[in-house]
């Protein structure tokens, strides 16, 4: 990816660290679950950003060696918040169908009381794994505290010496980046749906960042969010659903049950999603290349709400 200099990129870089090292300090004092969100989103925007920037410099040179050590440290970082972010996803997903399934009839069947009765314990459980991972979190923050704030302050100080790539005219590279990858994909199914979406994740954050400066970035961020939203879901779902069948858990299994539905329903959805956007982005919208297994997906059972679930809908 060739782009060009611009003497007010440091500008913008040196604000997203300094907003870095604030967030880094507010998760470790207390990592709740929207500092622990925000600081991974900040974490994984700049470590796309870096792997940007590098292409453009010389492996030797010391803004690039700087990149590289941070991008080190962020990646260590975004390992440790993983646990108590995934946990935090899950407990959201358990409040919502807890919700959806009082909601959606005013008789309960029994099912239904032992799927809710299924929530409320395998919640409870993640309570307690939320609290050991946040603990550990801010020990793991604490521990490498010195690295981590070091990182940040040498890519400060090297990207303000610096002339880094502007970002004119990269919407077009990010559309041609994405085509690039989606073509190493040519079939997509359960054992490379999770890392396609991984592999295009650096497309996103960077179509995100410049969306309000570059209409065609504006486009390919929406699409990226849409293909990632809906893959996502997915892989949240399958998650949940697999950690329902650890241990001895033969109380929760209605509950395991309506999760192994709703994990079906979400990966037709996404491989929808999947093949409609390629096809977009590909310039052949109206397509979606869904192979012959997947042509007729089912409706799935949608969950809706934001960050919480507040809806099932009922399978057509």
């Amino acid at each position: 990816m060739t782009l060009r200099a611009h003497p007010q990129k440091s500008m913008t870089l040196h604000t997203r660290v300094a907003a870095w090292l604030t967030l880094l300090t507010r998760c470790g004092d207390k990592p709740t679950r929207k500092r622990v969100h925000a600081l991974r989103v900040v974490t994984l925007r700049l470590q796309a950003e870096l792997e940007r920037d590098l292409n453009e410099l010389p492996h030797a040179s010391h803004q690039a060696q700087a990149m590289i050590r941070f991008g080190k440290q962020a990646e260590k970082l975004r390992q440790a918040l993983g646990p108590a972010r995934e946990i935090d996803v899950w407990i959201g997903k358990l409040r919502g169908l807890r919700a959806s399934n009082v909601k959606s009839v005013e008789y309960v069947p029994r099912t239904i009381e032992e799927c809710q009765r299924g929530i409320d314990r395998l919640e409870d459980r993640l309570k307690r794994k939320r609290r050991t991972a946040g603990k550990k979190l801010a020990a793991e923050i604490e521990l490498k505290n010195e690295r981590f704030v070091k990182a940040a302050e040498d890519l400060e100080l090297v990207s303000e010496e610096s002339r880094l790539p502007d970002a004119r005219g990269i919407g077009n590279e990010l559309v041609a980046e994405f085509r690039r990858v989606s073509a190493e994909f040519p079939v997509l199914d359960e054992s490379n749906l999770h890392e396609f979406r991984k592999r295009i994740k650096t497309v996103r954050y960077l179509a995100e960042l410049h969306a309000g400066s570059d209409r065609e970035c504006a486009r390919v961020a929406t699409q990226m969010k849409k293909l990632q939203g809906a893959i996502g879901e997915w892989h949240d779902w399958q998650a949940l659903a697999e950690e329902t069948r650890r241990g001895d858990h033969a109380w929760s299994k209605p509950l395991a049950e309506l999760l192994e539905t709703i994990t079906k329903e979400a990966f037709d959805a996404a491989l929808e999603t999947a093949y409609s956007v390629t096809a977009r982005m590909s310039g052949r919208e109206g397509e979606t290349d869904l192979p012959s297994s997947a042509a007729d997906p089912k409706i799935p059972v949608r969950i809706e709400g934001g960050p919480h679930v507040t809806e099932v809908k009922q399978i057509a």
